[in-house]
């Protein structure tokens, strides 16, 4: 079973976005399946696929937190978190 993660930041910009990738660095994210990210009604919606719950954890506290950081940017207070195991994969 993977872990699923549905992102809504309603006021963070695709440019914003870009910035905290550029800071990711290029090496791979252990345990990401897919990575998705468009604007849907002027928010930013991210979907990640990560094979467990952990994977997705320690990603954001080793690799994402401190991004954001070194970006200068602050992960916004109004953004919506869906997570949930998910129980078919096609």
């Amino acid at each position: 079973m993977s872990y699923c993660q549905i992102t809504r930041t309603p006021d963070m910009t695709l440019a914003e976005y870009e910035e905290v990738q550029r800071a990711l660095g290029s090496e791979p994210l252990a345990g990401q399946l897919v990575h998705l990210v468009g604007v849907v009604d002027g928010s930013l919606v991210i979907v990640d696929e990560w094979e467990s719950r952990a994977d997705a954890d320690r990603f954001a506290a080793e690799r994402l937190f401190p991004a954001f950081e070194r970006a200068g940017i602050r992960p916004e207070a109004t953004t919506e978190v869906t997570a949930f195991e998910t129980a078919v994969r096609v």
